[in-house]
């Protein structure tokens, strides 16, 4: 119920989030001082809440002036917030007490422009996330492959399983193939981005849109590859592993999208 500067803010050693990385959490971001699907956002937080047998800590209400109130006392037009409910306290290591609940306000973060202009590389790795409806705490995967990425000079990591596509660490991925746009919809998070392409831009286009299992070989296939993210909106994806997707060139389609994107964000006059 405070708020207080960050390097103020703490978590007891024996929560359950700190000892066995029991905890959820959503993302989400403002665009021209305004929550992006705020209401969707909460909903999936919610979701995942409820996974974990927790009682949800906060109504959308208190949502809403929590973030207009963080803003203000930032002196910040937009930023990054993160919700995040730890299972709490713990005795013995597995029993907890009180889950406990704070909300982070983050710098924007942005990929380089030239991402968006010569498109980005994606590396495979052969995982299948646990509980992936839900937005759990556990990167441990992400976070252990972060140098492995960093050195392929990728963007993001692709987790691929018997044989099927599912998600990248932490976006969606789309594929083109002759006009149509494909992305897989089993063992993954539904991103919020995600939905927007699909429920909004896809069908202001009037482009078909195939929500389906994705065969790893269907890579290879694609016309135009791309991902969608809270905090990377819709970049192009122009490499995967050693395999060039398309002309090797950001898609005329992608593009398309990425313009009706950066428009959806905008105010409605």
């Amino acid at each position: 119920g405070q708020i207080k500067k960050l390097d103020k803010a703490q978590v007891p050693v024996n929560d359950l989030a700190v000892l066995r990385g029991v905890g959820v959490f959503d993302f989400f971001r403002t665009s021209y001082g305004k929550p992006f699907h705020l209401k969707d956002h909460y909903s999936r937080f919610c979701r995942s809440v409820q996974t974990l047998g927790f009682k949800i800590p906060l109504s959308f209400k208190e949502l809403e002036e929590l973030v207009s109130v963080l803003l203000k006392k930032n002196k910040i037009q937009d930023a990054s917030f993160r919700l995040v409910l730890t299972a709490g306290v713990s005795a013995d290591g597995f029993t907890a007490s009180q889950p406990s609940f704070f909300i982070l306000v983050e710098d924007l973060y942005e990929l380089p422009k030239s991402i968006y202009t010569q498109g980005g590389k994606l590396i495979t790795y052969e995982y299948s996330r646990f509980l992936p409806e839900t937005k759990n705490t556990n990167y441990l995967t992400a976070i252990s492959l972060m140098k492995h990425r960093l050195r392929s000079k990728a963007v993001e990591v692709l987790y691929v399983a018997n044989n099927q596509v599912f998600e990248c660490s932490t976006s969606n991925i789309f594929l083109i193939r002759k006009g149509k746009l494909i992305t897989p919809t089993e063992g993954i998070l539904n991103g919020i981005t995600r939905q927007v392409v699909i429920n909004s831009l896809a069908k202001n286009l009037d482009l078909r849109v195939e929500l389906r299992p994705v065969k790893i070989k269907e890579l290879t296939q694609a016309d135009e590859i791309f991902i969608t993210a809270t905090n990377k909106k819709i970049v192009p994806i122009v490499k995967i592993d050693n395999q060039v997707v398309g002309s090797g060139q950001p898609g005329p389609l992608t593009q398309t999208l990425m313009i009706e994107f950066e428009n959806y964000l905008k105010p409605q006059v």
